[in-house]
């Protein structure tokens, strides 16, 4: 007692400043495609101490064990950095060049893919501050070794504002009032797509606050060179705001789409409350509004719901935007969504807007509903019989009707749809009615898009194009979306080398007829994806560039199509020998230049 308390916590909070926060992780989202080691994505996890991390893949290019590898494991992911409750970041003007970050953070969003190496992250803080970070990952020259590179991180703030919104002015925070609402999110912030025009990048950043949803906007001004900071204009006002009721756990998605009205171009979303969904729309060139006054939430009428709202006491826990036809021009974007309970005295946990798909749901909404509607004997209920079992004969006994039971209810816990919209997840617990069950196992459950079904203009609603997709994202299309065949994925639709016309390729199609065999100085003649000269000695092909790979240890394979690329360091060196010192590759060398995927190590 006589000890200073020297264990403090993060924040301004009653509990959380005083180091009282139990960690537990409370949100997971994945940063855009290309940020990461190998043009993956980061996995980042906020927990209830007010911390973000970061875990992704780290290729350690001295380690000849994960550079040797040609599958994907968990083997090379580490933890790259982190954010708030007291987390080091580094800073030159304090002493030791790093300080800890004083700030517990309650929720944030990766905006969406920007270049290849470079993101933008938003959290807000228990003060309700909202931060842009420029997050970036590059290569540059150890200092004890110049010759060598290493990959770094380098995380800055960019920007910060206030996002309280405007029911600053409230008279009912005491939990002791009788008109106190609780509110909070872990899924306050959400980006809207970017727009691209005159060489500026422009998104609006949605946030929720005490039943207010505000929009920021944030322009990219220039080109965004890797390992530099942006040049980033963050508007002093909202461009819109809504005055609305919002309860906990409360959220915002956009529909991953830009529209053209009136000549102006307009993002499209929702807004769970979370019991109910709100359309909304926000135009990315108007200009910011003028700040208006606080007021109290009363004079908006929002401290409740209104009435005929929120009929449901059963909250949204998972909500996937459709990507619609850009010739359907709807004034409501399409959506699925699941809410947390599935009984069977509650038929509302599977909901769509999609026009015509009443009658053909997801495979997983179809099995849960068999489920939760099935009447079984008492007896069997109390036993606990398998209740996945399909056949409902050896589970109905010759019972009256009132000792029949519904066996099963359900927990949904969260829904996501694959990359091109083909398939779709739910994570779920199945209980008992007749048990109270604390430990129920949690799983998995897929609905899929059959290949045999007509391809209607109603399931064109759901599905992206595979062209802006990922190797990754192409492959689950198409052996569980339905999807068209991935190029190199099959021995009869092998990839070729020549499949990709590039500026690289075009760089170096001189070079090619200039290579000799290293064994006995010949010509060399391509044969498809090989080379081999008049002795008979062959060569595999890089297919980014057709230059045969004469060497050990400077190409990598694709773990895709099975294709070798010329490493960078391979290709700058055959530039500076045939084009002079100085000359410029343009390439990352991440990507395989038969079939566009990502190399494993």
């Amino acid at each position: 007692m006589t000890e200073e308390n020297w264990f403090t916590g993060v924040g301004s909070g009653l509990v959380t400043s005083s180091g009282a926060s139990v960690c537990q992780i409370i949100r997971l989202e994945w940063s855009p495609d290309g940020l990461g080691c190998n043009l993956r994505p980061i996995l980042t996890a906020m927990s209830t101490n007010g911390a973000i991390i970061a875990l992704g893949e780290h290729i350690d290019r001295q380690s000849t064990v994960i550079t040797g590898m040609r599958t994907r494991g968990f083997k090379a992911w580490k933890t790259l950095w982190g954010l708030g409750a007291q987390l080091p970041i580094p800073d030159s003007s304090e002493e030791g060049g790093y300080r800890n970050m004083n700030e517990r953070i309650k929720g944030f969003s990766w905006a969406k893919q920007i270049s290849t190496g470079r993101a933008f992250l938003a959290y807000c803080n228990d003060e309700d501050e909202i931060a842009i970070m420029s997050v970036q990952l590059f290569d540059r020259p150890k200092h004890s070794e110049p010759t060598t590179e290493e990959s770094v991180w380098d995380i800055q703030e960019i920007a910060r504002f206030d996002g309280r919104g405007r029911h600053t002015k409230e008279d009912a925070t005491d939990i002791t009032d009788p008109d106190f609402v609780p509110h909070g999110s872990a899924f306050l912030l959400k980006w809207s797509p970017w727009f691209i025009s005159e060489g500026k990048r422009t998104a609006i950043l949605g946030y929720l606050a005490k039943n207010h949803v505000g929009f920021r906007r944030i322009t990219i001004l220039d080109d965004w060179t890797r390992g530099q900071l942006p040049q980033v204009k963050v508007e002093e006002g909202d461009t819109a705001t809504i005055c609305t009721f919002l309860s906990t756990d409360a959220f915002i998605e956009w529909e991953d789409s830009i529209y053209i009205e009136n000549d102006k171009p307009v993002v499209k979303g929702v807004i769970g409350t979370p019991f109910d969904v709100k359309p909304f729309q926000v135009s990315l060139s108007d200009p910011p509004k003028k700040r208006e006054e606080p007021h109290y939430t009363w004079e908006c009428s929002t401290t409740y719901s209104k009435e005929g709202e929120n009929t449901s006491t059963n909250p949204i826990t998972g909500l996937v935007m459709h990507r619609r036809d850009e010739s359907t021009n709807s004034a409501t974007p399409h959506y699925s969504f699941v809410r947390l309970s599935a009984a069977a005295s509650n038929q509302d946990w599977y909901q769509t807007n999609l026009p015509d798909t009443g009658s053909n749901p997801p495979q997983w909404a179809g099995k849960i509903g068999k489920l939760t509607t099935r009447l079984v004997s008492r007896a069997s209920a109390l036993e606990g019989l398998d209740s996945d079992s399909d056949s409902e004969d050896e589970l109905i006994e010759e019972d009256g009707p009132q000792l029949q039971v519904h066996q099963s209810r359900f927990r949904i816990w969260g829904m996501a749809a694959s990359p091109g919209g083909g398939s779709t997840a739910v994570l779920v617990s199945q209980y008992s009615t007749q048990h109270p069950e604390r430990r129920a196992i949690s799983k998995l459950l897929f609905g899929w898009r059959s290949r045999t079904e007509e391809q209607d203009s109603v399931q064109n609603l759901t599905v992206t194009s595979t062209a802006d997709l990922t190797t990754e994202g192409q492959l689950w299309e198409w052996m569980y979306g339905g999807g068209p065949m991935v190029p190199g994925t099959t021995a009869e639709n092998k990839a070729n080398a020549e499949v990709r016309e590039s500026p690289l390729r075009e760089q170096f199609k001189d070079v090619i007829t200039k290579q000799r065999c290293v064994f006995c100085d010949s010509t060399l003649q391509t044969a498809g994806d090989e080379v081999n000269c008049n002795n008979g000695h062959l060569f595999a092909r890089c297919a980014s560039t057709g230059l045969a790979i004469i060497g050990p240890d400077i190409s990598r394979i694709c773990s895709v199509c099975e294709l070798r690329c010329l490493k960078v360091s391979e290709l700058s060196r055959i530039a500076e020998e045939q084009f002079g010192p100085g000359t410029k590759i343009e390439s990352s060398g991440e990507a395989c230049g038969g079939c566009g995927g990502k190399f494993v190590a």
